[in-house]
This record gives structure tokens, C-alpha cells and sequence, in this order.
């Protein structure tokens, strides 16, 4: 079964207030574990571009079922670039991606875009913590 809505938004929220103490504004998205959209929501002052980013990153980490900052190791090889290019780019090898779990299969994955990678992969922790 996929992420409910109503635990999606309160992911979207977590996200949020944690890049409030960070002092950035994001784009956090959830999606289902095919990688389809269930919520997203911008902070204002977020860049417009941070939502197709958070989007693709939450997509990628539904995909791949793994964190998003341990691809980029793998995105200089050949067939992860031409993976990233049959996709149309929604393939990223960046931090802000984090599959959820339940138990042992993924249910969903959240992304988030507007910091640095390191301060994006806070804000999912913060998402998924709402999931624990």
C-alpha cells in the first residue's frame, strides 16, 4: 500500500519546518512507490525549478529503492547517463532523495529541492521521521 494522503501532507510539513530551521526554502515532494506524485508543496521563496528537482529525486529514490546521494557515485558511467537520458532527465544522482519503507518493501519516496544536498537530505529525514 502506498503512503496515505493525509501522512504525504504531514510529510510535505516536516520537510517544511525543517528547512525553516535551516534557514533555506524547499520543495518537497512524496510519491508512491511507481514514482507517481501523491503531494508536493513549495515554501515560499523556493525556486520555481525546485519543483520538477524534488519531484525527479523523490521519483528516483521510489525507482532505484535507495537513497539518491548513493547513485552519484554512480552517475558518471555510461549506462547511468544514458539511463538519466531515456528518462528525460527525472533520473538524479543527488542528494534529497529517500525511499520509505514498510517493513521489508517501499511504499513511496520523498524528495526535496532548495539547499544544498546535505541540508535537502535533512529535510527528507525530518519527512520520513513522520512515517517511524
Amino acid at each position: 500500500m502506498p503512503i496515505p494522503v493525509d501522512k504525504a501532507l504531514k510529510m510535505v510539513e516536516a520537510a517544511h519546518a525543517k528547512a525553516e530551521d535551516l534557514g533555506i526554502a524547499v520543495t518537497a515532494a512524496v510519491v508512491d512507490e511507481g514514482g507517481r506524485l501523491i503531494a508536493v508543496g513549495r515554501m515560499d521563496k523556493a525556486r520555481p525549478l525546485s519543483l520538477d528537482v524534488a519531484i525527479n529525486k523523490a521519483y528516483t529514490a521510489a525507482q532505484f529503492q535507495q537513497p539518491t546521494s548513493q547513485l552519484t557515485a554512480m552517475a558518471q558511467e555510461s549506462w547511468f547517463t544514458s539511463l538519466v537520458a531515456s528518462t528525460q532527465g527525472r533520473v538524479m544522482a543527488v542528494g534529497g532523495g529517500l525511499p520509505i519503507e514498510e517493513k521489508v518493501a517501499v511504499i513511496g519516496a520523498v524528495g526535496v529541492s532548495g539547499g544544498t544536498p546535505e541540508q535537502d537530505d535533512e529535510c527528507c529525514k525530518a519527512a520520513a521521521d513522520v512515517m517511524a
